[in-house]
């Protein structure tokens, strides 16, 4: 009579073991991943970004042609007159000339890093409140882990778990 009882009672356990192991392993885990690229190109306040730092560096190169136009005017004007320079004269015009081109070489270098520096911040600021919302997304939807790719960070990605559309989506509507 024990072995009968003992012969049940592993009979269930196994079954139980059985059951769950299977329960486990194929309990699917929710994953997804975005095109990061594909998300940004398409995201509104993105696209603002990237027109309005579009104008400012029209206007710095506008700002960079005159200076520089002058500077070639002024560089023509000392080629023209240069023979009826006396030499310290001449000195000190090509002096002036160097001190005017270096100026310009900074004043450019200055426009590009404040520009660059305008993007990164507005950049981040977008990606915070994206990063924000996925996270956000995530949670509510029940994902173990969003991946984000972006030219190949992952090898294969069925479209099924394609959530990039889905993403922008709630950013335009939020």
């Amino acid at each position: 009579m024990n072995t009968k009882i003992i012969n049940v009672i592993v009979a269930l356990l196994t079954a139980v073991v059985i059951a769950l192991s299977v329960v486990v392993f194929t309990k699917s885990e929710k994953i997804a991943y975005i095109d990061t690229a594909k998300l940004l190109s398409n995201y509104p306040q993105m696209q603002e970004i990237k027109k309005k730092l579009e104008i400012e560096a029209g206007k710095a190169r506008s700002n960079v042609d005159t200076l520089t136009m002058e500077f070639q005017n002024s560089l023509k004007e000392y080629e023209k007159n240069q023979s009826k320079m006396t030499t310290k004269e001449r000195s000190l015009s090509e002096e002036l000339l160097r001190n005017k081109q270096s100026q310009l070489v900074q004043y450019q270098q200055a426009l590009d890093q404040k520009l660059k520096q305008e993007e990164q911040k507005q950049t981040q600021a977008i990606l915070t409140n994206i990063n924000a919302f996925i996270t956000e997304y995530g949670k509510q939807k029940g994902y173990k882990l969003i991946l984000a790719t972006s030219g190949g960070n992952i090898a294969y990605g069925d479209n099924g778990v394609d959530i990039t559309e889905e993403i922008l989506k709630g950013l335009k509507d939020k």
